[in-house]
């Protein structure tokens, strides 16, 4: 099959040795154009196996689009696949009048991102915006200005499902918890004690303790169906506890098996695997990274959900400019990732 990223109606007419404009007399069935010339447009369109549509209409009229898109700086790791996704789908938009500009709130500073959002909405300098809010509720006021001032407007990873935005790309963070919970206790077996460490959600934003809290309660669903696994009382955690071992040692000794919410799977494999129980206790927790997956090869970490972020945001920026460019009706209001269960065999497929 031919590539045809960097194929333009400019390139085309190039090659026909005729203008843009009557290139896009023939695309558009405008009329005014010679029987010949119409028949070898045709004969070189199927040639380059190019199929018009909206977006290449779109670019015939030589007019830009202006995406601001907006997410967190940490953790690194999971954006950094994030924005791949953005690059990607910008790689494969950008000759169709896409402009992209990407704004990291700094951690998960809420005022920060607000304010970063509402210089984007008040600016009139973008035709869209793609988010994803470090608080729900902080956010809503935004998206529904930008809405109302005639942007379109996304949400992904992260949802604020009470605004006007228009879909959300992301995980369900309860069915997370639940496939979670169905390969900890195929793990540990009947009799088994499931532990489960989370972040203390006084120092999280809104969001992100809606994300735990999904997950969590996917956790206990599938607990109390399987009726034959104890759980233990859930190891709640500041940040900065994360990095003291002496929180941890008993915990471990108390249970079959955890799994992690938060984005520390790594660093509870390193303290599992310093208490000399590394490979014993069962350990799932969520993502990918370089440690994360030299831990899964060791057999510290038993499995890891992967929330497919680089489809997320790509899938953001394609949908959020095919409504834009051509007007296409966005059919799902969320659009759900899929949740990837990893382990040592499969792991490098992922990293």
């Amino acid at each position: 099959m031919k590539d045809h990223k960097r194929l333009t109606l400019k390139g085309i007419a190039q090659q026909l040795g005729i203008s843009v404009a009557t290139l896009d007399r023939v695309l558009n069935n405008r009329g005014n154009v010679k029987p010949e010339t119409y028949r070898k447009v045709m004969e070189k369109l199927e040639e380059l196996e190019y199929t018009p549509n909206k977006s290449a209409r779109f670019l015939s009229r030589g007019t830009e689009i202006s995406f601001a898109i907006v997410f967190p700086e940490h953790p690194d790791y999971f954006w950094t696949q994030i924005e791949r996704g953005i690059r990607l789908a910008y790689e494969e938009l950008r000759d169709y009048g896409l402009r992209i500009e990407i704004f990291k709130s700094e951690s998960y500073d809420t005022e920060k991102q607000r304010q970063i959002v509402q210089e984007i909405v008040d600016s009139g300098a973008y035709d869209a915006l793609a988010l994803s809010p470090n608080d729900s509720q902080q956010m809503e006021d935004p998206i529904d200005q930008a809405i109302d001032k005639g942007m379109a407007v996304c949400t992904f990873n992260n949802d604020a499902p009470l605004s006007k935005r228009l879909f959300y790309v992301g995980c369900d963070y309860r069915i997370a918890g639940r496939l979670a919970a169905d390969m900890l206790c195929k793990l540990i077996g009947s009799g088994g004690r499931a532990g489960l460490i989370t972040s203390d959600a006084s120092s999280l934003p809104s969001a992100t303790t809606f994300q735990m809290q999904q997950k969590i309660t996917g956790f206990r669903e599938v607990i109390a169906e399987q009726g034959n696994i104890e759980m233990a009382p859930p190891l709640k955690l500041k940040h900065e506890e994360y990095d003291h071992p002496d929180r941890f040692g008993e915990y471990f000794r108390q249970v079959d098996g955890i799994y992690v919410t938060s984005a520390k799977l790594h660093v509870i494999a390193r303290h599992l695997e310093e208490a000399g129980l590394g490979g014993t206790v069962a350990l799932i927790g969520h993502d990918m990274t370089e440690d994360i997956y030299q831990d899964l090869d060791r057999g510290t970490v038993t499995a890891t959900i992967c929330q497919d972020p680089v489809n997320q945001g790509y899938l953001a920026v394609k949908t959020l400019f095919n409504h834009t460019a051509s007007g296409e009706k966005v059919n799902l209001r969320e659009n759900i990732s899929k949740l990837e269960l990893v382990t040592r065999e499969n792991a490098r497929y992922y990293i």
